[in-house]
C-alpha cells in the first residue's frame, strides 16, 4: 500500500535558456509559476521554495522567496530561498521534498531562477568562482574552469587518453540539444570545432564548457493524497540525498568524485535500482566531469566512458549542461523537469518506458553533490 508520505511530482514547467535581455527574473519565475500551477490540477499550494545562486550578486536582492510571493500575488505562505552553489535547484527539491514526507506540506511550489547575462563575462565568471572558498581559493586566483583543466590532464595522463578523443561528449550533447525546445546552444559542433575553439584554461576551451543564460523552471511537489486526485500520470521521488566532499586540494585522486561515489552507492543499496533502467541527467559543467560522473555512476568502465557515450540514449537528452544550458540555481530544477517530461512524456520523440529516473547536480568539481531518484510507479 502507497504511504501517505510518499511524495509525487504533479506538473513541471519550464522556458528556454537564453540571454533574456528584455525579461526580468520576476516574469522569468512568473511565467513558469503560473504554467506549473495550471498543469497541476491542486486546490491550494502550502509551501514555496525558491532556489537561485546569484540573487546577491546579480540582483541586489535578498530574501528572494518573499519577494517572488509578493509578486506573484500568491496567498500568504511560508516561503524559503535555498543556495548550495550550482547544486541549488536540486537543493530546492531536497527540501521540498523533506516537507512533505515529514508531514509539514501536502503541496511545494519549487522555482529556480536565475539572471546571469547582464553583465560582462569576466564579472559573471567573478561571481561563479565564489562557489569554491573564497579565502583559500578564489584569492589565489583559482577558478572553475582551472580545476576542470587540472582534473582533465589528470585523467589524460592517468588513462593515457589523448585530447581528442575527449571532444566526443560535446558534440554528443549539442546534437541531443537540437531536439531540446528549451535548449539554449541548437547547433551541431564537430571534434575539430571543440579542439580549436578559444581556449579557457588549457586544455580546456569554450566548447568544453556550459554557455551562460538566463532561465526559469518550476515543479509542484505532492503528496499521494493530492496527486491521485489529478487523474494525470505522476511519478515517485523515490529519495533524494546529498552530500559533501573535501576540497580539490586535498584529495588523493582528482579523477574521482568521492561525494557521488557515496551517493550512488547508498541509492543502490537502499533501493536496489539498476542504472542501466534509468534515465538520467547529470552535471556536465564541463565535458571531463561528464566522463567521471558516468565512471562514478557505473554507466561507463573508468577511464574508458569516452568510447561509451556515443551509446548513451538516455544520458543527457536534453543535451545537458553543455547544450541545453547552465543556469546555476535553476538547474537542477530543469533536470528533473526533463526526466519527468522524458518517462511521461517523451522529448524530441525520444521517451523512456523503463522504472527509474535519476538526476545528478552538483557545485564545484564535486564539493557537493545531489541524486534525485524518481520512479514509474502503477
Amino acid at each position: 500500500m502507497v504511504s501517505v508520505r510518499d511524495v509525487y511530482i504533479a506538473s513541471s514547467s519550464m522556458i528556454n535558456i537564453s540571454r533574456h535581455f528584455n525579461r526580468g527574473y520576476k516574469e522569468l519565475a512568473g511565467a513558469v509559476v503560473k504554467d506549473v500551477v495550471e498543469g497541476a490540477s491542486v486546490e491550494q499550494l502550502d509551501y514555496m521554495v525558491v532556489s537561485s545562486m546569484l540573487a546577491e550578486s546579480s540582483l541586489n536582492q535578498l530574501d528572494l522567496a518573499t519577494i517572488l510571493t509578493q509578486h506573484l500575488g500568491l496567498k500568504p505562505m511560508p516561503a524559503i530561498r535555498v543556495d548550495t552553489g550550482e547544486s541549488s535547484g536540486l537543493a530546492a527539491v531536497e527540501i521540498a521534498y523533506s516537507l512533505i514526507t515529514a508531514g509539514r506540506a501536502d503541496t511545494v511550489l519549487v522555482v529556480g531562477v536565475e539572471k546571469a547575462t547582464e553583465f560582462p563575462t569576466r564579472v559573471t565568471n567573478r561571481f561563479l568562482s565564489k562557489v569554491l572558498d573564497y579565502e583559500v581559493e578564489v584569492l589565489r586566483n583559482i577558478t572553475p574552469p582551472n580545476y576542470a583543466a587540472l582534473i582533465m590532464k589528470e585523467y589524460m595522463k592517468k588513462y593515457r587518453v589523448s585530447r581528442e578523443e575527449l571532444t566526443v561528449w560535446p558534440v554528443k550533447m549539442h546534437d541531443n540539444a537540437l531536439r531540446n525546445p528549451y535548449a539554449q546552444l541548437k547547433f551541431k559542433i564537430t571534434p575539430s570545432k571543440v579542439l580549436n575553439a578559444i581556449k579557457i584554461s588549457e586544455p580546456i576551451t569554450l566548447y568544453d564548457m556550459f554557455p551562460i543564460g538566463d532561465g526559469a523552471a518550476a515543479l509542484i511537489l505532492a503528496s499521494s493524497r493530492v496527486a491521485r486526485k489529478s487523474g494525470k500520470e505522476v511519478l515517485l521521488v523515490r529519495d533524494v540525498v546529498s552530500a559533501t566532499s573535501r576540497p580539490l586540494y586535498l584529495r588523493d585522486d582528482i579523477t574521482r568524485f568521492e561525494s557521488l561515489a557515496t551517493l550512488i552507492s547508498m541509492l543502490r543499496r537502499k533501493y536496489g535500482f539498476r542504472i542501466d533502467d534509468a534515465v538520467c541527467e547529470i552535471h556536465d559543467s564541463y565535458s571531463i566531469y561528464a566522463y567521471i560522473i558516468l565512471e562514478e555512476l557505473g554507466i561507463a568502465r573508468r577511464g574508458a566512458s569516452y568510447k561509451e557515450v556515443e551509446n548513451l540514449v538516455y544520458v543527457n537528452v536534453s543535451g545537458g549542461l553543455k547544450a541545453r544550458g547552465h543556469p546555476f540555481g535553476a538547474t537542477g530544477v530543469y533536470q528533473v523537469s526533463e526526466v519527468y517530461n522524458v518517462m511521461v512524456k517523451g522529448v524530441g520523440g525520444v521517451k523512456f518506458d523503463g522504472a527509474f529516473g535519476l538526476t545528478h547536480s552538483m557545485s564545484g568539481p564535486d564539493y557537493n553533490s545531489r541524486l534525485c531518484l524518481l520512479e514509474r510507479v502503477v
